[in-house]
């Protein structure tokens, strides 16, 4: 039994080192203690208690929320980062217009509105956008491959819409009497749906990664390794991390629910090495064999 119980201590050691690195770390956002908040970014009190409200739902609205000091990233800017965000409330043309997770070098915070989704015009920057609105042929540089429920890459506060892929493989999640007309944006892996969604986010210094869930249901990979030289668009190892939002003719309230962030990829989801599993085992078997004996004890 004390071999078990070694194991677990050890486990345990390791799970605490693996979150040292974690700098940035809100469970809710009853403080927002290290943020500056920025437009019509606030906090809200509801029912899964106080979130960051980066836009309310209601139209020609833009927020941002951003640290308030520059974070010191890991080697060739490396990071990880999970967040849960909720969009509700939908209204006006379309649910619109989404969000941007951002890093950028300085800490000019928010950039314009709508279909800028409070990002463009941030320089030297990078951003990954969760875009609920169809801005095609508004301009911008973002004509969102005809989706109105897709990530994307964005560089240097331009939409350019790199990598774009359809949230769970589904373009088309608006209002049915929206502009463009839409299909209903309340069923499953639809970003507006009212859902809790889980984000994930890594990147080794290299290449990008990213997966999304809704609610509990399966994990969608939307970014696998993409390469991408993020130190060369910021110029420094530091940046300033947080959220942007906008809304226009369209609107929904952006909520985020929790964040973590750390300068190494230790909040990207591990493989565990083939000696890690035999150690496991080894654990859980020696867990199972003294129960074994508890219970042949009494019989």
């Amino acid at each position: 039994m004390k071999s078990t119980i070694g194991f677990l201590a050890i486990s345990a050691a390791l799970i605490s080192a693996a979150h040292a690195d974690v700098v940035v770390d809100y469970p809710d956002f009853g403080n927002t203690a290290g943020l500056t908040l920025v437009g019509n970014a606030a906090t809200a009190a509801t029912g899964d208690g106080n979130v960051l409200r980066l836009t309310p739902a209601a139209g020609g609205q833009s927020g941002a929320a951003y640290s308030t000091t520059a974070i010191t990233l890991g080697s060739n800017a490396t990071f990880s980062t999970t967040f849960k965000f909720r969009f509700t409330s939908a209204g006006g043309w379309d649910p619109a217009d989404g969000i941007t997770f951002v890093l950028a070098a300085a800490p000019t915070g928010l950039g314009s509105g709508g279909v800028g989704m409070g990002y463009a015009g941030v320089p030297k920057s990078v951003a990954i956008e969760f875009d609920t609105y169809n801005n095609a042929g508004y301009g911008l540089g973002n004509n969102d491959g005809n989706s109105s429920n897709h990530v994307s890459i964005d560089t240097n506060g331009a939409l350019t819409n790199a990598s774009l892929r359809n949230v769970y493989d589904n373009a088309s999640c608006g209002l049915p009497n929206g502009n463009p007309p839409q299909n209903d944006h309340n069923v499953f892996g639809c970003m507006s749906n009212g859902h809790v969604w889980s984000v994930n986010i890594g990147y080794d210094g290299s290449a990008l990664s990213l997966s999304l869930q809704d609610g509990a249901g399966p994990a969608f990979v939307a970014f696998s390794g993409v390469p991408i030289d993020i130190a060369s668009y910021l110029g420094t190892n530091q940046a300033y991390v947080g959220f942007t939002s906008g809304t226009g003719a369209g609107w929904e309230n952006h909520d985020i629910l929790s964040w973590k962030f750390a300068n190494t990829t230790e909040l990207t989801p591990p493989v565990p090495e083939p000696s890690t599993y035999a150690l496991m085992l080894v654990g859980l078997g020696a867990i199972g064999f003294a129960a074994r004996r508890r219970v042949g004890s009494r019989a």
